[in-house]
């Protein structure tokens, strides 16, 4: 496939176009060093919509938020400021051909509502702000917009979880109540806009060594049509994420990871502190900060050790079928936590060897502990296959020793351990079949990334059976195309254009890059920037870069 082939090329090509005819398409916005204050979202050939959090106090607790509005040349065309409580914080977006919307969480006040959805519709120029209320101290785990509604799934450690949804027209509520069982965990929300049928995927934490998973089916209105118990769950193995994916007619799948349960313990299990702590990555917000004190031995993330898929069929759910990370082609090439590599045995290799077709229980049969921390990613589907991916990161540190002295004046070593941030190693991405079979695995190394911020970095961009897996990190897009089971370019890089040819980035973070609209792509990112040709030789901002795929 001559596109995917020579991405490289064509990618430097377009770089090279861009710096000989004109300036760069590239938007630079002044940040202090470390800080990460920027979001935005794309709105196709309308160009982007960024917001953020100002210095402009409007009122006692408010803070102003600007929300920009630039074309898809990255030049601004109008500009917004609206104040909000300041602890209001941003979750997740979405966007339509027409609209984006935007989600907020405020924290602390309840009087009026907690829940904010902005509605923008760029080529009117027009931000309305709709509220609604989740139970106080409630978390939020999903955001949909469907048929001019929105709904919103939330965790309460000291209630059960449910769903809220409001019009965006009328204001009219409803709500749907997900389960009476104590330590319930909700994990997702879909809406089949065709039927006007609402999903609600959940757990319930029995113990640390047992969880179940559910699958709910409402109607519009709120009513419960139906409970889906998926048959033979596996005990000590844990539904880390999960996601449903509604095929009409009493059809579907469920798919996420999973991982062992934690060890048996004579401290009582705290479900929710071990689903939802202070370092759980929320993989609906853009990013989570990692501080530089972080402790591994108070880190309870959910950690993984494979997908798991499951199907509904006539309004019946089936058995839950398991794939294991040990299993996967190539697994540890591209694995290199130290503690997962030592489970590598001989079976693997016989799992290796079998057919495609047997793939789930080759890799049951080898089903081993790997403990990876995942970035998990929404299920995507191409020419009739869902693509399941996720990247794994762990916790890096370096030991200091310094002199101490006793009571006596004697010296002696103490040392102690310093985090240095996380280091992403890799993606796993695999194809499932309409029946939840594993048809293919691949992944995609991820090198030098030490970051104490973390967000998706990986992306992919399909043609045909081909597709190819790309991220934005260290100034530079990596990429590679893969073929179901097939590598058909190894992993290449092309660097970001400067918008001077004499700027040298020298630290940069929170990189992505992602489809824009067309052949466009969008790349953006926080980097220090030294240029000893300007006066002001050094400068910390974030950047939109548009690049050009043909």
């Amino acid at each position: 496939m001559k596109k995917l082939l020579a991405i490289a090329l064509l990618v430097s090509v377009a770089l090279t176009i861009q710096a000989q005819s004109s300036d760069p398409v590239r938007l630079e916005i002044a940040a202090p060093a470390g800080s990460d204050p920027f979001n935005y979202v794309t709105a196709g050939e309308n160009g982007v919509c960024i917001f953020y959090p100002t210095i402009n106090d409007t009122g006692r607790d408010s803070v102003s938020w600007s929300f920009r509005m630039v074309d898809n040349q990255l030049k601004e065309i109008w500009h917004q400021q609206v104040p909000l409580h300041k602890d209001v914080t941003y979750l997740k977006s979405m966007s339509t051909k027409d609209a984006i919307y935007l989600l907020f969480h405020d924290t602390k006040r309840n009087k009026e509502g907690n829940i904010i959805v902005f509605m923008i519709i760029p080529h009117l120029r027009v931000i309305s702000e709709h509220i609604a209320m989740i139970p106080d101290k409630a978390e939020v785990v999903d955001f949909e917009i469907a048929n001019s509604y929105a709904f919103i799934g939330f965790n309460s450690r000291k209630g059960q979880p449910g769903i809220t949804g409001f019009s965006l027209i009328t204001g009219e509520k409803r709500s749907y109540v997900i389960t009476a069982e104590k330590d319930a965990l909700l994990l997702d929300i879909s809406i089949d806009t065709t039927l006007s049928e609402i999903f609600a995927t959940y757990k319930i934490q029995f113990s640390s060594s047992k969880n179940h998973l559910f699958v709910n089916q409402y109607n519009s209105p709120g009513a419960l049509e139906k409970t889906y118990d998926f048959t033979e769950q596996v005990e000590r193995r844990n539904f880390n994420s999960a996601q449903y994916l509604p095929m009409g007619e009493g059809r579907g799948m469920v798919a996420g990871t999973y991982g062992y349960n934690v060890a048996n313990t004579r401290r009582q299990y705290d479900y929710y502190d071990y689903y939802y702590n202070n370092y759980y990555y929320n993989y609906y917000s853009p990013y989570l900060s990692r501080q530089s004190n972080y402790d591994a031995t108070e880190d309870k993330t959910p950690v993984s050790d494979g997908y798991y898929t499951a199907m509904v069929n006539d309004g019946v759910a089936d058995k839950i079928k398991y794939f294991n990370f040990s299993g996967f082609n190539n697994a540890f090439k591209y694995i290199t936590n130290p503690g997962a590599l030592r489970i590598k045995i001989k079976p693997v290799k016989k799992a290796e060897k079998t057919s495609d077709t047997d793939l789930s229980e080759a890799t049951e049969v080898n089903d081993k502990t790997l403990n990876l921390r995942l970035i998990t990613h929404d299920i995507q589907k191409n020419n009739g296959k869902f693509i399941i991916t996720s990247e794994a990161y762990s916790p890096e540190y370096h030991t200091n020793t310094q002199m101490s002295y006793d009571y006596y004046g004697r010296a002696f070593p103490t040392s102690y351990q310093v985090f240095d941030g996380f280091r992403y190693s890799h993606a796993f991405v695999a194809g499932f079949d309409s029946t939840g079979m594993m048809t293919w695995n691949n992944g995609m190394e991820m090198r030098d990334i030490l970051t104490k911020y973390l967000n998706r970095k990986l992306n992919t961009l399909f043609e045909g059976e081909e597709m190819v897996l790309y991220y934005n990190a260290n100034n530079k897009i990596a990429f590679k195309s893969i073929n179901g089971n097939t590598i058909v370019e190894n992993t290449a890089y092309t660097p970001l254009a400067p918008i001077r040819g004499t700027d040298q980035p020298i630290d940069e973070y929170l990189g992505t890059i992602e489809h824009w609209y067309d052949d466009y792509f969008i790349s953006t990112g926080y980097q220090t920037i030294r240029n000893n040709y300007l006066e002001s030789n050094k400068r910390n901002v974030f950047y939109i870069s548009k690049m050009a795929f043909r």
